[in-house]
C-alpha cells in the first residue's frame, strides 16, 4: 500500500489549499478518503484578512469546514433575487431615514452569503439619489429570522452605508453590529400585535391616500409580507408587483414628530393585494409591520406578519 498526496494550489488570497490523501488498498481496488476539513493556515488567515478589510462585502470564496462566508455574482446588475432586493433596499431606506436623504435602488452586482445561525446577507448595490440624479455603491449586511419568537418573520440592517474603501480598520467592525435591544421602549417587544379592529381605531393614525402614494417606502413593507407567504415562489413573485394599497394605519408612542410617518418605532397596518395572485384567485393581504431602531447608525428591524383571506 502507499499513500500520494495531491495539492491544489491557488496564488494570492483565493481560497485555501486543500490537501487530500489517496491510499491504495490493492492492485485490484482502492479507495480514495478525503481529508476535507484541512485547510492551509496561511490561506486561512488571507480570508480573515479580507473579511476584517472589507466587513464581509469582498471576499473570495473559501471552503471551511463551517462554511464562511460565500460570495455571489449576478450576471444582470437589474435581474437579482426577489429577497435580496428587498433586503438591500431595507438598508437604503435605513439610511435615508437617518440621513434625510432619498437613495433609490438602481441594481445589485453581488452578494455575500453566511449562515451563522442566521441568514446574513452582505449586499453591494448601485443606488441613485433621485434629488439630484447623483449615483452611489452602497453597502447593507442584513439579516433575516424566520419564525422567531414572536414575529413570522424578523429581518433587521446591521450595516448600512455608502461603499467604505477595503483597507485595515481603526477598530473592529464588529462592536457597532450588535442591535441594542435596550434602547428599544417595551411596548415594541413580544408577541406581534393581532389585526385592529373597529373599537381600536382612536388610538391609530391612517394615512391618507397622497401621504401612501408620497412614501413608496410602505410599498418595502407590504412586499415583505407578501414575500412572506409565498415563500417558495422566490423571482417569480415580482410578475405580482406592483402591489395595490388599500389603506395603511399606524400606531405610534412617539410624540413631537410632524408626521407618525417619521416615528422610530411604530406599527405598521398594511392591507393590499397583488397585480395577480399566485393562487389565481382574488385574494386580500393583511400584513402587521412593526418598526424599531434602537439609535445605533444603520440599524432598522422589520418583523412581520401577515394574513390572506379570499376576496369577492
Amino acid at each position: 500500500m502507499f499513500v500520494s498526496k495531491i495539492v491544489v494550489r491557488r496564488n494570492g488570497d483565493g481560497p485555501p489549499q486543500i490537501i487530500r490523501k489517496l491510499k491504495r488498498l490493492s492492485a485490484v481496488a482502492s479507495e480514495a478518503v478525503y481529508d476535507d476539513d484541512y485547510v492551509d493556515p496561511a490561506a486561512e488567515e488571507g480570508y480573515k484578512r479580507q473579511v476584517r478589510e472589507s466587513d464581509g462585502f469582498d471576499v473570495d470564496e473559501c471552503p471551511l469546514p463551517d462554511g464562511g462566508i460565500r460570495p455571489y455574482v449576478f450576471d444582470d446588475k437589474y435581474d437579482y433575487k426577489l429577497d435580496v432586493g428587498l433586503y438591500g433596499r431595507l438598508g437604503l431606506h435605513c439610511y435615508n431615514l437617518e440621513k434625510g436623504t432619498n437613495l433609490k435602488l438602481i441594481g445589485i452586482n453581488k452578494y455575500n452569503s453566511e449562515w451563522t445561525g442566521v441568514y446574513v446577507k452582505y449586499i453591494t448595490l448601485e443606488a441613485m439619489d433621485t434629488s439630484n440624479n447623483s449615483p452611489c455603491v452602497f453597502q447593507t449586511c442584513v439579516c433575516k429570522y424566520i419564525s422567531s419568537e414572536d414575529a413570522s418573520l424578523l429581518v433587521q440592517t446591521e450595516l448600512s452605508r455608502l461603499r467604505v474603501p477595503i483597507g485595515p480598520r481603526a477598530s473592529p467592525i464588529g462592536l457597532e453590529r450588535g442591535f441594542e435591544e435596550s434602547e428599544v421602549d417595551e411596548f415594541y417587544k413580544g408577541k406581534m400585535p393581532s389585526w385592529l379592529t373597529q373599537k381600536d381605531m382612536a388610538q391609530f393614525y391612517e394615512l391618507k391616500e397622497s401621504e401612501v402614494q408620497e412614501y413608496e417606502w410602505l410599498h418595502l413593507y407590504a412586499e415583505f409580507g407578501f414575500a412572506l407567504k409565498w415563500i417558495t415562489y422566490g423571482k417569480a413573485l415580482k410578475s405580482y408587483l406592483p402591489l395595490q394599497i388599500n389603506k395603511v394605519t399606524i400606531r405610534t408612542k412617539e410624540n413631537g414628530q410632524e408626521s407618525p410617518l417619521k416615528a422610530k418605532n411604530a406599527i405598521f397596518y398594511i392591507s393590499f393585494k397583488g397585480n395577480g395572485d399566485p393562487s389565481g384567485m382574488l385574494v386580500e393581504y393583511q400584513a402587521v409591520v412593526r418598526r424599531t431602531m434602537d439609535g445605533m447608525p444603520g440599524h432598522i428591524r422589520l418583523e412581520v406578519d401577515c394574513l390572506s383571506y379570499e376576496s369577492n
